[in-house]
């Protein structure tokens, strides 16, 4: 019988080892995850996401107008998203299918 305080690791292409078991709550960075009472990571989360955009003209491009525009730009609530590369790719190969299925349809 294998006493509770050791464990047997198994590495692929290694002999097996015995060796005592950490107690992962004394470790000083326990605190930083959600059995040390830390909050849980959020994946995948735009919450933290955020641009600026606004729109100049051509012919604005001296400073002054720059920072008028900045200041139309806050009277405006503009919201975006940022996308993942999936997201990004899963947009693209869904178009390539549909300019795919109106090519079979002109066909």
């Amino acid at each position: 019988m294998l006493d509770n305080d050791k464990a047997i690791l198994m590495i692929r292409g290694e002999k097996p080892i015995i060796d005592r078991k950490y107690n992962i709550l004394k470790h000083p960075n326990v605190k930083y995850t959600t059995d040390g009472q830390a909050k849980p990571y959020q994946h995948g989360s735009t919450d933290k996401a955020n641009t600026s955009i606004y729109q100049l003209k051509e012919n604005e491009i001296d400073i002054q107008k720059i920072r008028n525009a900045r200041e139309e730009k806050q009277k405006v609530k503009i919201t975006t998203e940022l996308l993942s590369e999936e997201d990004v790719e899963d947009y693209f190969l869904r178009e390539e299918y549909e300019n795919e299925r109106k090519k079979e349809n002109i066909e």
